[in-house]
């Protein structure tokens, strides 16, 4: 199967090969998954919990990662693609997993999933339609105490991953986001890599290739609107000796209500000063 790819599959995938993107693949999201599971453990070990905790994961593609997330807890993994589902039912299931087919834009369907103690959310903020919205639905699925793991990219990714992905978030761009919320940043990480473009041609000329190559067209239309992404890109592929990716990831506990100014109460000074922030 190739590396690049939105879904990982970490029992098919060949994770030992020297420069091998699909190792480099694993690596980054089995990573993500271990931090969200070692925050949490940690987290809740402070507040005297232990065990008996109920994780939701959003987006859990294969199920590799709510698996993980399983020894704290009952998980439950939650995936938009029915294959994926299936796959994660017949892969990753233990007695304190479960797998639902569901999608994180359906408001409806994510109020009734219940409350949890965590909501960890990988690779899912970039996808959805209204950031803001969803970041609120966690907000309200958390139960007294409890707390979110929240990661998705933190370099450009419009230019190869439209439609996939609706936006790009810098590091600051995050924090506002939090803010606006309702969350502070209790604990972060960041990860970083570069793949050789040698290799990642070869990966996305692959016959099994999941992520479409961008017709040349969009290409062109991203980067007369984004020039500066396109000097970026330049820089990469030559100087540079290979395309970025990185991914910046977040424990995050929630305000209390009263100290959780909703968006649309704050002035239009207070909105001017955090846009320069």
């Amino acid at each position: 199967m190739a590396g690049i790819t939105e879904r990982v599959y970490p029992k098919e995938m060949d994770r030992n090969g020297v420069g091998n993107i699909q190792g480099v693949m694993y690596e980054v999201f089995t990573t993500r998954y271990k931090v969200a599971r070692n925050w949490l453990g940690g987290y809740f070990q402070e507040q005297g919990r232990n065990g008996n905790l109920r994780i939701l994961d959003i987006a859990c593609g294969s199920g590799y990662g709510t698996e993980i997330l399983s020894s704290l807890g009952e998980s439950v993994g939650v995936d938009l693609d029915p294959e994926a589902v299936e796959y994660a039912q017949n892969n990753y299931s233990n007695p304190r997993t479960s797998f639902v087919e569901g999608n994180a834009d359906d408001f409806d369907f994510l109020e009734s999933l219940g409350k949890f103690d965590a909501v960890v959310s990988l690779a899912t903020v970039e996808h959805v339609a209204d950031a803001q919205e969803y970041m609120r639905w966690i907000y309200r699925a958390l139960r007294p105490g409890g707390v979110s793991v929240v990661c998705f990219p933190s370099v450009v990714t419009m230019d190869w991953a439209i439609p996939h992905h609706k936006r790009d978030i810098s590091r600051r761009a995050a924090r506002r986001l939090f803010r606006k919320t309702g969350f502070e940043v209790k604990w972060d990480f960041y990860q970083n890599h570069r793949l050789d473009i040698r290799h990642l041609i070869n990966e996305v000329t692959h016959q099994d290739n999941q992520i479409p190559v961008p017709p040349l067209v969009q290409w062109l239309k991203y980067y007369l609107t984004h020039p500066h992404h396109l000097a970026l890109r330049a820089y990469e592929t030559t100087i540079g000796r290979g395309i970025h990716f990185g991914d910046q990831e977040y424990l995050l506990k929630p305000l209390p209500e009263a100290d959780a100014v909703p968006t649309k109460a704050r002035s239009r000074a207070a909105r001017l000063r955090e846009s320069f922030s």
